[in-house]
């Protein structure tokens, strides 16, 4: 993995077959970051698992062949739980997109990714018993 920071703005790139997870939180390690917003990444994934949230639970699918990474984005919070909070947008051979909540993912070929280093913004999550998630809180 390459990366370098940029005032707030950290740039990496990925190589084929890393775990993307815990490439976000060795990036965040490495340059010292306890919260930040994932704002873009691109590439290709592969054997990765998206969910929907139905409003009681995820509905969970594996995709195991490389697909485009279109887009992700979400939110890392050092001090919470689950960490990394994405959603993932990528698309196949045939050009059908599929997307939601990225509950993991490898990395296929290479991927792209940038975040901003939020400084002042402490980012946490708390049970929302009404919703049954986790919810981002901001302070």
């Amino acid at each position: 993995m390459q990366s370098s920071a940029d005032g707030d703005v950290i740039i990496a790139k990925l190589d084929d077959g890393d775990d993307l997870f815990a490439r976000i939180e060795e990036l965040t390690t490495r340059h010292r970051i306890r919260n930040a917003m994932v704002m873009w990444g691109i590439g290709m994934l592969r054997e990765f698992e998206v969910g929907y949230f139905n409003g009681k639970e995820y509905e969970r699918e594996t995709y195991h062949a490389p697909m485009e990474l279109l887009a992700l984005h979400g939110t890392f919070a050092a001090n919470a739980d689950p960490k990394i909070h994405v959603h993932v947008t990528a698309a196949g051979a045939d050009h059908r997109v599929v997307g939601g909540h990225l509950f993991h993912a490898a990395v296929a070929v290479l991927n792209e990714l940038c975040l901003r280093r939020l400084s002042a913004t402490e980012l946490g999550r708390e049970l929302n018993p009404k919703s049954g998630l986790k919810e981002l809180t901001v302070r």
